[in-house]
């Protein structure tokens, strides 16, 4: 999966080697207009190459941003292009300066590659490319020694120069009109990005192992943010596969209640709490007081509650892999986890800031969330895993229905409701009871209550202090899952089989669960191999997907996913306190 990922806090595109085939706008989960990852034959995509067709491409970040630098290197000279998403626009500049001639091939198709666009030319200025059934259009402006061929092609010569696309809603308001001039100026919009990029993650906590693969986690992470709500998306895309060929394909462009939990101890960690606050804030303005606390497993950008899954049947897919789904019907089920992930997110920030006001008022939250696992947590679920008609008592729910209550019960104790704070330890005792009775079996722990088969989300026992690594019980299921769900040196699946059948590919995130239940272990070595595992199944530029294919090492399912860069940051982090801890603890010679 040797595609860049470029964003700008509303909306993203993946581009490979010139050309941008993914761009969904005007936000992450809108329809895209360059689908080419989906159906290389319907799916429009956005080319900007060398004439000549020989050539060799070397791409690289610049620093620790989204903003993509391409080399083009020819028998007749290079061509350099810088390619970004300019802040606060639904918009793809890409500044060239070039010693070749280029060529920059442009077919937007609305809705997904459904709807071809109507086309104007505007004299020495660039391209309009309408939507024949709205008013929304691409506007395409071109600066720079250059022949528009068609509307879909134009030949640049040698020299300096940029082009603009911007989606408008409403054509009525775009570059080409009236109000055109109010618009990013390109190399300002460039020096504006760069310099706010470098801004935001010189306020993050500094490391001292493994710097690039931190900084990159972040910046990923920053860069499924979605600015207006504080809303972060799992992933950028829909329905790349889990295996190429086959179903497993998902719309991820949603906010997890999960995931988004996840990276907010991830941003916690790394001392990024502004950015942590506001997606707890989102997250607490869609939880219900009266009933289940989320009523959704996830939601859209803007917190309005998800749309129902559709299958887009006239795209073949990545690679052939069908069908391709937008909407994701995950939104049926009842996940009784996600409580736990949002108190345990919400914890670790109080944990980080020691802010008893923000708490405060948001204690309405934290007694609704209390209110609901007392009264349902020995109900059956859905699990962490997203198994479509299955419910059943899993033991990673149980105990995330523990930590909730545990959570709970402490913050209760911070602000001195001692009486909450007490009937919420007695829930949590409870469900720790229950899952110590019914949650083992021959010594180790069970995926679910009668089963016998290990899941990898029991790795996250320890992690959420549920269980001391060391206990013997913990130890038995790591041995387990090691021996169970290993199918390659430092990678595990989450679980063998589930609805749709067995599991093939590695989940990426398992890796980073393990290493950081060997640095509990008092093991930073096994977990240094781990993470190094995973670098070296990183994309070229340090991207990382849901799965890893097995065979070839390259990522699978959707790209790049908020799961494994959320992991690696927790999980370098906790390495330097381990490191830092040992340094503090060795005695001093006399």
């Amino acid at each position: 999966m040797n595609y860049a990922f470029l964003s700008n806090g509303l909306t993203s595109a993946l581009e490979a080697n010139g050309s941008i085939e993914w761009f969904p706008v005007p936000r992450y989960d809108s329809p895209s207009v360059f689908t080419k990852i989906l159906d290389s034959e319907k799916g429009g995509y956005f080319l900007l190459t060398p004439l000549s067709n020989e050539y060799k491409v070397q791409q690289e970040y610049l620093g620790y941003s989204l903003v993509l630098k391409t080399s083009f290197k020819t028998t007749s000279g290079e061509a350099k292009v810088i390619d970004f998403l300019p802040l606060s626009l639904p918009a793809i500049i890409r500044l060239y300066d070039s010693e070749v001639g280029l060529k920059a091939v442009i077919r937007p198709v609305f809705n997904y590659g459904l709807i071809n666009a109507g086309t104007e030319i505007v004299e020495d200025k660039g391209v309009v490319y309408k939507n024949p059934l709205s008013k929304e259009g691409l506007e395409l402006l071109i600066y720079g020694n250059f022949e528009i061929k068609s509307p879909y092609e134009i030949t640049i010569k040698p020299g300096r120069g940029y082009l603009y696309l911007l989606y408008s809603k409403d054509l009525r308001y775009g570059l080409f009109s009236q109000k055109g001039f109010v618009y990013s100026k390109p190399y300002d919009a460039f020096s504006k990005l760069i310099s706010y990029t470098e801004k935001e993650l010189s306020k993050a906590r500094k490391v001292n192992v493994l710097r690039d693969m931190y900084y990159r986690s972040l910046s990923v992470i920053l860069g499924m943010y979605y600015k207006p709500s504080g809303g972060i998306v799992a992933s950028p895309t829909s329905s790349i596969p889990e295996i190429v060929g086959e179903s497993r394909n998902w719309d991820y462009r949603f906010v997890w209640v999960r995931d988004s939990s996840y990276a907010v101890e991830a941003l916690v960690k790394a001392g990024l709490t502004n950015y942590a606050r506001r997606t707890l804030d989102f997250l607490i303005s869609v939880l219900d007081p009266s009933s289940k606390s989320f009523d959704h497993p996830f939601y859209t950008i803007d917190g309005t509650p998800p749309p129902a899954e559709e299958t887009l049947d006239w795209l073949s897919g990545f690679l052939n892999s069908k069908p391709v789904r937008i909407g994701n019907a995950a939104y049926l089920q009842i996940q009784m986890d996600v409580e736990g992930a949002f108190m345990n997110a919400l914890y670790t920030y109080y944990k980080e800031t020691e802010d008893d006001d923000y708490i405060d008022r948001n204690f309405w939250a934290v007694e609704s969330i209390a209110s609901w696992v007392k009264s349902s947590w020995r109900d059956p679920s859905t699990d962490i895993w997203e198994e479509r008609g299955v419910m059943r008592h899993y033991t990673h729910t149980k105990v995330m229905s523990w930590v909730a209550m545990d959570r709970a019960s402490k913050l209760a104790s911070v602000l001195n409701y001692n009486e909450l704070a007490e009937e919420w330890k007695i829930i949590a005792n409870e469900i720790r009871e229950d899952v110590m009775r019914n949650g083992v079996k021959d010594g180790s722990f069970i995926r679910y209550y009668g089963g016998d088969e290990v899941d990898a989300a029991l790795l996250t026992l320890p992690l959420y202090d549920f269980i001391k690594a060391e206990d013997r019980v913990f130890l038995n299921t790591l041995d387990r899952i090691e021996k169970e769900l290993k199918v390659g040196e430092g990678l595990y699946l989450r679980y063998r089989k589930d609805f749709m059948g067995f599991a093939v590919n590695p989940f990426t995130l398992v890796t980073l669960w393990m290493a950081r239940v060997y640095i509990r272990l008092n093991q930073e070595d096994k977990a240094l191999e781990l993470l190094d595992r995973i670098r070296q199944c990183s994309s070229p530029l340090g991207l990382i997907g849901e799965h890893i294919d097995l065979k070839t090492c390259e990522a699978r399912g959707n790209f790049p996913h908020l799961f494994p860069h959320s992991g690696i940051v927790m999980t370098i982090i906790e390495l330097e306190e381990k490191k830092n801890e040992k340094q503090q603890n060795v005695p001093i010679n006399q």
